[in-house]
């Protein structure tokens, strides 16, 4: 039989040590804490920190990797439970029945299994797969391990400020594997060209530097479109109810545990932002009141996120705008002490003052890079707070930065991969064009500071919504993937469609007569096929058998040694209408006549 004390140290084992010590003390203290003189208030007491502590050390060993398991740990854990899956085939010889048992062993250890539209050859093979158990492990671990830092307490701004130090250890841990595969793995396209994957990825938005360029390129261009439109900008800021609050902050800046917390995590707590951000969007919309711009999440001190908005709008739509949304931020709870000053603020932009894109700057520099800011709200070291607060964000897949309205960025990504455009296309495509690439967009002014600007205009204003002009083309790829489901269809380019006027021949000796007819274009990128070809050192990791991944990643390439720029050309010359544009998915038979004679 053992002693409470025996029993409480076995309930504990299995967590890191600063976690054991935490956890015992916090029982130890319940069990001495109760009201009355009389023994039974003792063995009560007593019997409520058992409880407890049992439903705690419960709620923490959810998957079956201790919480202070390393990579390897669950990477070994990854290969035995594909290994089980793989063995359930010698006693199920169905595929249904096969499907149901790897899943029951999915739920047993905390693992969603496959969605139940995936047809069952596919999420077998998932559940076979190795690296599948491995993603899901990780994910599954890393939410564990912060949900269990946050209920005993360690993540606030007198201990881990933002996420717990075992989260932000592992993250780094993690950054540092992926830099180092990318760094040591060499891909070669078709030209013979060879980098390696951690240069290609600095290209792109991967790279912190170019993602914050963008992001402030897009809102200063947000800004501009604002100014010239007359409109007029507000900041704002959305903050979860008190009770999603593990901790508050009291008089002199100490923090003090909540009682009011009802064990909600940033996961849940962004759920709930963006729910009521719906509702918000919807009821303005139902009212004709537009707005774009921007939206940033980040973390308190003690990891619930808030959201910070800067949008723009009619200057007519003020009120309703601001009406709108306090009443739906303070739908929950709206009547607890300090709602109305704490849990949705609002500050208008002044146009005299400075830039709104100068003010939102210091929050998107501080969700990325920490870029010519010294210190957060704490006093911690920017660059410290940007690691923290990615790490938060990678551990409860949280988006940090969502645009409001306005036109999609998939096509201005798009558009920079087309080299040339034809001389006949659209105005609108090329003013697009030569937007996202900074070519003589507006003369006599700064090129650079007005792309998002036109792009915007170009796509059809930043009230467009869903019916912007120039959409990313697409084509179905042959084969299949990792797991024997079709590839579907990738990008090629950008498309977009036209209304224009012509005359027929057999309508020419008519004076002023002409037909008008839809023109859909397809313009090219340029894109190549990169091939693994090498790695510097030998791979990372351990090497498990299961399904494995094709060594050539087709990135949807043009067809020919041709350019993007040439093969769009050829694709014209080709028309057998002699029209002179580009046709929709390469068939000269796309181009018809719509309308009627003038």
């Amino acid at each position: 039989m053992l002693t409470d004390t025996q029993w409480a140290k076995s309930r504990v084992a299995p967590f890191p040590p600063r976690w054991q010590a935490n956890m015992l003390a916090g029982w130890e203290r319940q069990r001495n804490t109760f009201i009355g003189s009389h023994w039974l208030d003792e063995v009560e007491a007593k019997k409520n920190a058992n409880l407890n502590l049992l439903r705690v050390s419960t709620d923490l060993a959810q998957v079956r990797v201790p919480l202070d398991a390393g990579d390897a740990d669950i990477c070994q854990r990854a290969q035995e439970l594909a290994d089980q899956c793989a063995q359930l085939a010698q006693v199920y010889h169905q595929l249904e029945a096969l499907r149901q048992a790897m899943e029951r062993k999915a739920h047993h250890n905390g693992i969603k299994p496959p969605h139940a539209k995936t047809k069952d050859h596919a999420a077998i093979a998932r559940m076979v797969d190795v690296l599948w158990w491995r993603r899901q492990l990780r994910k599954l671990h890393a939410k564990n391990v912060e949900g269990a830092a946050i209920q005993l307490g360690y993540v606030n701004k007198a201990r881990d400020i933002y996420v717990s130090n075992e989260s932000l250890h592992r993250r780094t841990q993690q950054n540092r594997r992926n830099a180092e595969a990318l760094e040591n793995t060499i891909a070669r396209n078709e030209d013979g060209q060879e980098f390696t994957l951690a240069e290609l990825s600095a290209k792109g938005t991967a790279n912190k530097a170019i993602r914050r360029a963008e992001l402030m390129t897009r809102i200063a261009g947000f800004e501009r479109i604002a100014r010239d439109m007359e409109h007029a900008g507000l900041f704002f800021t959305i903050t979860c109810p008190s009770r999603m609050h593990k901790w508050r902050t009291v008089k002199g800046g100490r923090v003090m545990e909540n009682p009011r917390y009802d064990g909600t995590t940033p996961r849940d707590a962004q759920a709930y932002l963006a729910k009521v951000w719906a509702r918000i969007r919807a009821s303005l919309k139902r009212k004709g009141v537009g707005i774009y711009g921007f939206r940033i999440a980040e973390p308190n001190h003690d990891g619930t996120p808030h959201w910070h908005l800067l949008v723009f709008h009619e200057t007519t739509d003020f009120h309703t705008l601001r009406d709108t949304t306090r009443r739906y931020a303070l739908a929950d709870s709206p009547n607890e002490s300090g709602a109305l000053v704490h849990r949705v603020d609002f500050k208008p932009i002044d146009w005299k003052r400075g830039s709104a894109a100068g003010y939102i700057a210091k929050y998107v520099a501080k969700n990325i890079d920490g870029y010519r800011v010294e210190q957060d709200l704490y006093g911690r070291d920017a660059l410290e707070t940007s690691a923290r607060v990615e790490a938060w964000s990678a551990t409860w897949g949280i988006r940090q930065f969502q645009q409001v309205g306005g036109p999609p960025v998939g096509p201005w990504r798009e558009l920079r991969r087309v080299k040339d455009m034809p001389a006949n296309a659209p105005a609108h495509l090329q003013a697009a064009h030569r937007a996202v690439n900074k070519l003589a967009v507006i003369e006599g002014r700064d090129n650079a500071s007005v792309a998002w600007d036109s792009y915007t205009r170009a796509q059809g204003g930043v009230f467009c919504g869903r019916n912007y002009r120039i959409r990313i083309a697409t084509k179905e790829v042959e084969g299949v993937g990792r797991y024997g489901e079709p590839i579907g269809h990738r990008p090629i380019g950008v498309e977009t469609t036209e209304i224009e006027k012509w005359v027929p021949k057999h309508i020419a000796h008519m004076v002023g007569a002409f037909a008008t007819r839809v023109v859909h274009w397809v313009i090219e990128s340029s894109r190549y096929v990169w091939e693994i070809v090498g790695r510097k050192s030998r791979p990372i990791g351990r090497v498990f058998n299961g399904p494995q991944a094709p060594w050539t990643c087709v990135n949807n390439c043009t067809d020919g040694a041709e350019d993007g720029a040439a093969k769009n050309e050829k694709r014209i010359s080709n028309d057998s209408r002699g029209v002179g544009k580009g046709s929709h998915d390469g068939q000269s038979d796309s181009i018809g006549i719509h309308g009627a004679f003038a």
